[in-house]
């Protein structure tokens, strides 16, 4: 920035540095406070800065320059390598020549000595510092692309191998590296790129390659001809306003007072956004047994009502009944992140710094954000906007009680269809006259207002157009009542397995007790205490529900589900003791 070398002090690199990279633009006193102590300034602050810049005048000359508010270095007495770095870039996007291009690129990326800003330490370049670092990157990217242009793909795989091992999610250089190597003929460590790179985004951020890595990798398996193929991918981009919503289920019938609690949960926050800032949100859960038609409610209230939050919806399968595949809050963080606009090479590493910048980000947005399928609290607390002019919608088959002792929560329990939404949904499907014989009361009966049960129906109706419903009655039998119908008994069995050992226990027991409502008793003594958990526990995993004083009931088609789990019961001490002696009277 001189032309001799002159030794500076920490704190005087540091205020050069601000007021080098705003040039010609004065900084404030305030701003140089805040950007050299951050929350811990001296005594004197301004008078501190004021020494400063004297002590830098003296080495640096009138480039100097004191302006009210502030001070600014001269333009026409100094230069920096960020100015330089900018005319090479700007010749290079003007070079019609890639290998002018490449030349202006390779001077660009020559500037860097180490890592931006090495040695400066004052706490308002943190964010300039990540700037330039991803400006850094993107220019090597860029160079790789011309370079692949080139046809000098023989030489860069090693540069390339390296770059993404110290980027392994930047999906841009791994695109690039998968096309050297293929254009070497080494197709398989090319694929072998792509397959690494996804098993590291499924694992932190919870999603796939993006579409033009995935097209890439397409057209390597089908082996295509290397100059048929792209030269390197193109830089990536995030939407600035997510849509990412799936499309309605088919004829969605039957949930007209579910989809006004909806209305109602979601305008009672929008209240609460006018009656202050500082209002807090309102979480909505939807809860209800595996199959019963949750996540088509949710999509199906939020496209009709996408208007409410221009600022984008964004739609998150957390899979909270697939063990193997359950996104960790970390990873659910992440995915959110990257749909509002942060690439993953800038992602944090650590989960609070994630939490952290998604409250950055939303807090002035209004965004819809569905998390489908959660399975415990923790997976999205994170999650919960910090303000109420976004809202978070939440579907899971557990009622996630521990929420709402952290944030004000909505809870919409969903029940199956009634008989007369299961016939509306069945003639929309295969027609109103096809459903004219009286049998039709005993297919709904069977179908107990699942819609997988009445799509399974529909489907094979339509499959058989000449079998009477008569006949299509008798070759149901019980299937439902042992939940052998698709997507009844998964959701069972996973509601099942998430269950403490004493609450399958007690689940088993009560299906060998016979009937549909059970009435109970329990004392104040430690057993009885116990036993009432476990029946809280049930009906968070919405497997009994509550009919009244010390009455629970078994939805339709869980009670034959629960008689086959008491068939293989093992013994369970507490469980045990208390039906022995409180029995519970089954009542049909």
């Amino acid at each position: 920035m001189c032309q001799q070398p002159v030794s500076l002090s920490p704190l005087q690199t540091n205020l050069l540095a601000l007021l080098a990279l705003s040039p010609g633009t004065v900084v404030s006193t305030e701003r140089l406070v805040d950007s050299l102590w951050g929350d811990r300034p001296p005594a004197v602050p301004r008078s501190r800065v004021q020494g400063l810049v004297s002590e830098l005048r003296r080495k640096l000359g009138d480039v100097l320059v004191t302006r009210h508010p502030g001070y600014l270095l001269d333009p026409r007495g100094y230069s920096t390598d960020v100015q330089q770095l900018d005319d090479l870039v700007r010749q290079a996007r003007q070079a019609a020549d890639p290998s002018e291009v490449s030349d202006a690129l390779h001077a660009a990326l020559a500037l860097w000595r180490g890592d931006p800003l090495d040695g400066v330490c004052a706490p308002g370049v943190d964010a300039d510092r990540i700037r330039l670092a991803e400006l850094q990157m993107s220019l090597q990217e860029d160079l790789f692309e011309v370079e692949l242009n080139l046809g000098h793909h023989a030489e860069l795989v090693a540069e390339l191998t390296a770059a993404v091992a110290a980027h392994p999610l930047r999906e841009r250089l791994a695109g690039q590296l998968m096309l050297a190597l293929f254009r070497g003929s080494r197709q398989a460590d090319a694929l072998r790129v792509y397959q690494d790179l996804r098993d590291r985004l499924v694992e932190d951020v919870g999603s796939e390659p993006c579409a033009e890595l995935r097209r890439l990798h397409a057209q390597i398996l089908r082996g295509e001809p290397e100059h048929s193929i792209g030269s390197g991918t193109p830089t990536l981009t995030r939407p600035a306003r997510p849509a990412q919503l799936p499309a309605g289920v088919g004829h969605f019938t039957g949930r007209d007072a579910e989809l006004a609690e909806l209305d109602r949960a979601v305008a009672g926050a929008a209240s609460a956004r006018q009656l202050q800032a500082g209002s807090d949100p309102r979480v909505v859960v939807v809860s209800g047994l595996g199959g019963l038609g949750k996540t088509a409610l949710v999509v199906h209230w939020a496209r009709a009502h996408a208007d409410r939050f221009p600022d984008g919806q964004i739609f998150l399968d957390l899979h909270g009944q697939d063990r193997r595949r359950t996104m960790s809050a970390r990873g659910a963080l992440a995915a959110v992140l990257t749909a509002l606009g942060v690439a993953r090479a800038d992602l944090p590493s650590d989960q609070d710094e994630r939490a952290a910048l998604y409250r950055t980000l939303i807090s002035a947005r209004r965004v819809l954000l569905v998390a489908d399928d959660a399975l415990t609290a923790d997976q999205v607390v994170p999650l919960v906007p910090p303000t109420p002019r976004s809202q978070l919608v939440i579907t899971s088959r557990v009622r996630l009680g521990t929420l709402s002792t952290q944030h004000a929560m909505h809870l919409v329990v969903l029940p199956p269809l009634t008989p007369g939404a299961s016939r509306q949904l069945l003639e929309r499907i295969v027609g109103r006259d096809r459903l004219r014989e009286g049998a039709v009361s005993d297919v709904l009966r069977w179908c107990a207002g699942y819609p997988p049960a009445v799509r399974t129906v529909a489907a094979t109706l339509l499959a058989r157009p000449g079998q009477s419903l008569a006949s299509f009655t008798e070759e149901l039998g019980e299937d439902l009542l042992d939940g052998d119908v698709p997507g009844v008994r998964e959701g069972l069995t996973a509601a099942y397995r998430s269950l403490s050992p004493a609450a399958a226990h007690l689940f088993g027991r009560l299906g060998l007790s016979g009937g549909t409502s059970l009435q109970v008793a329990t004392t104040p003594d430690p057993t009885g205490r116990r036993v009432r958990q476990l029946f809280d526990e049930l009906v968070s995993a919405n497997l009994v529900v509550e009919d009244g004083p010390d009455c629970y009931a078994f939805p339709h088609v869980v009670r034959g589900f629960a008689r086959e789990c008491g068939a293989h019961l093992l013994d369970h001490d507490v469980v045990d003791a208390w039906m022995r002696h409180r029995q519970p009277v089954a009542i049909e």
